[in-house]
């Protein structure tokens, strides 16, 4: 039997907090679903990379790299590697509205080399179908997020992900997030500092509970 692949991607610069304990928790959930599955995670912020550099060897005629990125960084393996996965996790804070740049820039050299433009021919390349998932933690309540259009703005990540990879992406939001171990260090006091730790004592555990069940759930609905 083919072993299950796994990836989580952290676009968080913190390697050990909201971002990454909801990965790390869909990580514990891909692998009580399958004892074999291989899971690799990664933290965007270790490497070495920009975005698309606009060199177009994806798209050169007859080039070697035609189809896939040919720039040469810490991330080149590691986007061959992601789209020959099974189920990927993306992660990553919200940035004025956005993902980060660092996840940003990742997605746009994962996704720009399997968009092709032969006339005739299927315009989506991509060696294979990979389901993916999108865990977003944020500072907002639910209420000021879909007041803010935030949904609105994080479709076309949604779209293009699920457009080239074949799978329409689960979405994980939580909301009203910590932002600071310590906020008497910080100017923050717009806040209620005791509501909010408050809630994420109670809230966060039922996050992560989610994100392991939808790591879980994920890796049993992969079926070779």
């Amino acid at each position: 039997m083919a072993v299950k692949r796994v990836f989580t991607i952290n676009g968080s610069p913190r390697k050990d907090y909201n971002t990454a304990q909801l990965l790390k928790a869909f990580a514990d959930g891909a692998r009580e679903a399958d004892s074999e599955v291989e899971v690799t995670e990664v933290n965007l912020y270790d490497l070495h990379f920009t975005g698309c550099r606009e060199c177009y060897a994806c798209k050169l005629r007859d080039g070697k790299s035609y189809g896939h990125c040919g720039f040469q960084d810490d991330i080149t393996e590691l986007l061959h590697q992601v789209a020959h996965a099974d189920v990927v996790a993306f992660g990553s804070p919200i940035y004025f509205s956005e993902i980060t740049a660092q996840l940003r820039g990742f997605l746009e050299r994962l996704w720009y080399p399997f968009v092709q433009f032969k006339r005739g021919e299927p315009q989506i390349i991509a060696p294979r179908r990979v389901r993916t998932a999108f865990l977003i933690p944020m500072n907002l309540t639910e209420q000021a997020m879909r007041r803010s259009g935030y949904e609105m703005l994080l479709q076309p990540v949604l779209q293009w992900t699920g457009y080239v990879f074949g799978y329409q992406p689960q979405v994980q939001f939580c909301f009203d997030t910590i932002q600071y171990r310590d906020y008497n260090r910080y100017w923050a006091d717009a806040w209620n500092v005791e509501a909010k730790k408050l809630r994420h004592e109670k809230q966060f555990p039922i996050d992560l509970q989610q994100a392991r069940q939808l790591g879980l759930s994920m890796v049993k609905s992969v079926d070779f």
